[in-house]
């Protein structure tokens, strides 16, 4: 079972003796018929049946352990959330769940008359009570009355008593539904305090204690920071260093003080091991079958804009006359190609270097738009990324009409290019240097905006690596690098070549900046960058052409690039977005490469 946190133990000698924790199942309590209902919750804690599995109801599993984040299971926008569901789309939901009630408990069809809650501190608007209101009305209203989310409290009901898709609750599961003021006490095993006791107190109290603990913070020991939590109240079970990142999961946690193991979270829809507490677990699983992704939602007061052109090559066009407007000439403009990422990969932060536009051109014949905005920026130099067969000779003598200056960046290969990038504009040296796979260009160019900003160059290793070569540690060594961050996991760049990277040049600190996919490894880079933004590019995470004009943009202003599915924007991202505190989502291509739904921040589901 989830158990009670620190400070519940605290606070329940004012109830009973301490002992050790039971599970709660079916037990009576006080009728709300003959309670006292309280308008103020009270400083007093509550307690939780801990069960590794629960109904999910007839909903899709969809959960998967990779997307579980203890440090961030919901965020704030979705945990606190008064318009999350209407009154009729609760019920919708109830008696989809429930199916055929089998008693006047199931919540589909269970009434109750309500009191009037005033409002308060923690619940800022007023609960008017009424005669036989439905489960439905109760939960719309304390919704509206807290400000906690409705989704929040079904998945809550659930986890605590089962309620949403039992048929024929027993009456002792609604009297304790939310769990609140329900102390693990083995000599009244089962009791709540009869003032709390009944499903609208329940609801409400358990509602407002979500709000004393995002009031309070610095009362509880689970708190935004790295804190130790404990995996099971066993002690020698151990505790995991958890890095809480919001107000929500700080609240989850006072609530439900246990962190699901490994275990737990390799059989995450049964039974772990002897160490496992599953409270919180639950409610992630929950949510995200039942609702979606509980942190894949993009606060409400984030808006969209969008630069984009017919092609690629207008994209790259339209990028560098919004970012570079008032551009004086003189400076300098590079030169990519858009039919491949390989040589482009690295050029991103060699251009974000001078604070200079990176254009895209076809690999045998320049674009007119292309031309047209070199001729508009009147550069004195021209830097074209790669070899001929990149970019052709003919492409490189239609820009030598167009500065004073032409020069070509390029090695024999991809990863060749890369460290002549790196020499040619890092000239001056650089103290971090990203290396990043060259078998594709999604954590390359994620990584490419972070290094542009850091003043850092971006090298490549292959694909299946299992060490760095003489000539990249040679890079290396000439421009003083001192630390390396590796853009990806293991699965592109392998342990043995982050080992690798120390042997034999002045390298000191290696620090690997990856997830499960293109779009967690892209949020952990932006979020090690740049912690707080308020302003994030969005790119395709599936087509390079786009990303790699806005990388070096996004890093000469300092500004993360995010990666977004076609049609959806991942959980990741958006959590990212949330977390950094980001107001502004610029979109970056044409609805063919994001939709209209990404514009309008669909979640992924």
């Amino acid at each position: 079972m989830d158990y009670t946190s620190d400070i519940r133990r605290r606070l329940q000698s004012a109830v009973a003796a301490v002992g050790a924790a039971v599970v709660i199942i079916g037990l009576s309590v006080a009728s709300p018929a003959t309670a006292t209902p309280l308008d103020q919750p009270i400083d007093e804690p509550r307690t939780v049946t801990d069960r590794a599995i629960v109904d999910t109801g007839d909903l899709s599993s969809v959960a998967a352990k990779a997307d579980f984040d203890p440090g961030y299971i919901i965020s704030d926008a979705q945990f606190y959330q008064r318009g999350a569901m209407s009154e009729s789309e609760i019920q919708s939901f109830l008696e989809r769940m429930s199916g055929t009630c089998g008693n006047s408990n199931c919540l589909a069809v269970y009434r109750q008359t309500t009191t009037t809650k005033t409002p308060t501190e923690r619940c800022t608007g007023t609960y008017t009570g009424g005669t036989n209101e439905l489960a439905s009305r109760i939960i719309y209203k304390v919704q509206q009355a807290c400000g906690i989310s409705a989704k929040v409290i079904l998945v809550t009901l659930q986890k605590e008593q089962s309620l949403v898709t039992l048929t024929a609750p027993s009456s002792s599961r609604l009297e304790r539904a939310m769990g609140y003021y329900c102390p693990d006490d083995p000599s009244r095993p089962g009791w709540c305090h009869p003032s709390f006791a009944g499903f609208q107190n329940q609801v409400y109290n358990a509602s407002a204690q979500f709000h004393r603990y995002r009031l309070n913070p610095t009362n509880y020991a689970y708190r935004i920071g790295t804190v130790p939590i404990q995996y099971h109240p066993n002690t020698s079970c151990g505790t995991k260093s958890v890095t809480i990142r919001n107000a929500a999961t700080a609240g989850l946690y006072i609530y439900t003080p246990y962190t699901p193991n490994q275990a737990a979270l390799d059989n995450l829809y049964g039974t772990g091991n002897s160490c496992s507490s599953y409270g919180n677990r639950n409610f992630w699983r929950l949510f995200t079958d039942w609702f979606g992704s509980p942190t894949g939602q993009m606060p409400a007061s984030v808006t969209a804009s969008r630069v984009s052109g017919d092609n690629r090559f207008s994209t790259s066009v339209a990028i560098s006359s919004t970012a570079y407007s008032g551009a004086p000439g003189g400076g300098t403009v590079f030169i990519a190609t858009g039919a491949g990422f390989a040589d482009g990969l690295a050029a991103a932060p060699a251009a974000a270097q001078v604070d200079a536009p990176l254009l895209l051109t076809a690999p045998d014949s320049l674009p007119d738009s292309v031309r047209a905005e070199i001729v508009r920026l009147q550069p004195a130099l021209i830097v074209i990324m790669g070899g001929t067969s990149a970019v052709s000779s003919r492409v490189a003598t239609q820009l030598s009409s167009l500065a004073p200056t032409v020069r070509r960046d390029a090695g024999e290969s991809r990863y060749a290019t890369a460290l002549q990038i790196a020499r040619a504009n890092f000239a001056g040296g650089a103290t971090t240097a990203y290396l990043a796979s060259g078998g594709n260009f999604p954590d390359a160019l994620a990584a490419s905006a972070a290094a542009g900003a850091e003043g850092a160059p971006v090298l490549l290793v292959p694909p299946g690596a299992r060490s760095v070569d003489a000539a990249t540690k040679q890079v290396l060594i000439d421009l003083g690098v001192t630390r390396v961050i590796l853009a990806g996991g293991t699965a592109v760049i392998s342990t043995d070549v982050a080992s690798s990277v120390r042997s034999g040049t002045g390298v000191t600190t290696v620090e690997r900046r990856g997830g499960a996919d293109r779009y967690k490894t892209a949020a952990a880079i932006n979020d090690a960058s740049f912690p707080e933004a308020e302003v994030m590019y969005l790119a395709s995470g599936v087509s390079f052409a786009d990303a790699l004009s806005i990388a070096a943009v996004a890093g000469a202003e300092g500004r993360p690039l995010g990666l977004s599915a076609p049609r959806c924007v991942p959980a990741a991202t958006v959590s990212y977005a949330t977390l950094a505190g980001i107001d502004q989502v610029t979109l970056i291509g044409g609805t063919a490469v994001l939709s209209s739904a990404v514009g309008r921040f669909a979640p992924c589901s």
